[in-house]
């Protein structure tokens, strides 16, 4: 275990305020909750004003659930409740009081945003993931719950309120261990179309989640998923994790500590969803625990050129917690390669206080392959109990050091929105010869496979 050292500020005539990189700000909500507009408690006015003056969020997102099923269990007040699924207006108005205008009344810029989306799906039919601004309901007579091949196109024609495809973000992947259909699996004819497809669209992972029937204050995440955020890093999905926590009570924000931070440089509706896109977000235990990790100067979330092989990577990194200064942390390093077995340690370091200036992890270096990096942050507390982080991954795609120059070797499946730029890609060697298309052709209505060709 290595020690990193660092100076520290003396407090003199004035305070000295550790700075994190230039124009990267950390920003802290969370982006899963519920109302009595599903199956919660209050109304989307209570909860962003709770959220804002009680909990001091930067950011709320309310994510009604879509659909008219109910989840095995459920209480009866609950089960009268998925009342956007028959009620839409509750969510697009005309009533002041809907979601939609609701979040509009609360947004202010540099202040606090008020986020909406929907909770997609019901947990047996492949389990939920959350969709941010989009403007309607997502008819559940229109798209069958959990057909999440069917979400995707419609996603297609109903834009976010950016004009960009919407976010997706999985859920609770704790709560169903039946993986040939968790998140659509099912839905794309092989895993390969499925990675692609949902891929070009969910960024996000609940790394922790809940208790989201707590009515109190001070709880402890009970959904912890780092084994299965874990598992969808090495299947190739590129996403971040988040600290959430599901409320169904009137609770948006302080039934835990837990947190999503999103990185950007303000706070406006437009940035927030811009980084979530770009994964630029962590899931922390500690409320206001502010971490910007860096590889070779880019952002955890980045997807980037790999370096030479064997080569040290270079890792910088800032700490800050408001309330807690001199803290005590261990730095886990975690390591994989898209396609392989597991997820492992590469390296721990040990670092004291806030960083006046960035910290470094040195002796890390690129393996070759497809390889991604993330971090784990462990804060020591005197309570006895410690607070975890992660970030998000940093991976590498050796493809973008040397893009093709021509477009002879591209190849698409006529029902992918996807095109390879090599058929010894792994994922364009499952596409059935009557449904292939090569060369220029491919590339038509087509976005590139992120990563290709991964062997």
């Amino acid at each position: 275990m290595k020690q990193i050292a660092f100076g520290f500020c003396i407090l003199v005539a004035a305070a000295c305020t550790p700075q994190l990189y230039a124009d990267d700000q950390v920003f802290f909500g969370n982006l899963h909750s519920h109302t009595s507009y599903s199956d919660g408690s209050g109304t989307p006015d209570q909860a962003y004003k709770w959220a804002r003056d009680t909990a001091k969020l930067d950011f709320l997102a309310i994510t009604e659930h879509n659909h008219r099923l109910c989840e095995a269990g459920a209480s009866k007040d609950r089960r009268d409740g998925i009342m956007i699924a028959k009620s839409p207006e509750l969510y697009t108005g005309p009533k002041s009081s809907a979601l939609i205008p609701t979040a509009g009344r609360y947004n202010q810029n540099g202040k606090f945003i008020a986020l909406y989306g929907q909770e997609f799906s019901s947990i047996s039919a492949g389990n939920h993931a959350n969709v941010f601004e989009v403007g309607q309901v997502i008819d559940d007579h229109v798209i069958p719950n959990g057909h999440f091949d069917a979400l995707l196109s419609w996603l297609g024609t109903n834009l976010d309120s950016t004009g960009q495809k919407a976010i997706i973000q999985f859920n609770h992947a704790i709560l169903l261990d039946n993986y040939a259909i968790q998140y659509g699996a099912d839905d794309f004819g092989n895993q390969s179309n499925w990675i692609s497809r949902m891929g070009e669209e969910a960024s996000l992972f609940e790394m922790l989640n809940g208790p989201a029937m707590a009515q109190t204050s001070g709880n402890r995440s009970d959904e912890v998923m780092e084994a299965d955020f874990d598992r969808y890093l090495l299947l190739g999905f590129h996403v971040a994790p988040t600290g959430d926590q599901d409320n169904h009570y009137q609770t948006w924000g302080t039934s835990t500590d837990s947190r999503t931070g999103i990185i950007t440089d303000e706070l406006t509706k437009p940035k927030l969803l811009a980084a979530m896109r770009a994964r630029h977000a962590y899931a922390t235990e500690d409320k206001n625990l502010r971490l910007i990790f860096k590889v070779n100067g880019h952002l955890c979330g980045d997807i980037v050129p790999a370096p030479e092989t064997n080569s040290e990577l270079q890792i910088t990194y800032t700490i800050k917690d408001d309330d807690e200064p001199a803290a005590a942390y261990k730095i886990e390093v975690h390591s994989g390669v898209i396609g392989g077995d597991a997820v492992h340690v590469a390296d721990i370091v040990t670092a004291t206080g806030d960083t006046s200036s960035p910290g470094t992890i040195q002796d890390v270096h690129y393996d070759g392959g497809a390889q991604f990096i993330y971090f784990k942050v462990i804060q020591a507390n005197e309570d006895g109990i410690a607070d975890r982080a992660w970030t998000a991954p940093v991976w590498f795609e050796a493809s973008l050091q040397q893009p093709p120059d021509n477009t002879t070797n591209y190849i698409a499946s006529k029902n992918s929105s996807v095109y390879h730029v090599s058929p010894d890609c792994r994922f364009a060697k499952s596409i059935k010869a009557s449904n292939r298309i090569t060369g220029a052709a491919a590339m038509e209505g087509r976005t590139k496979h992120e990563g290709c060709p991964i062997p």
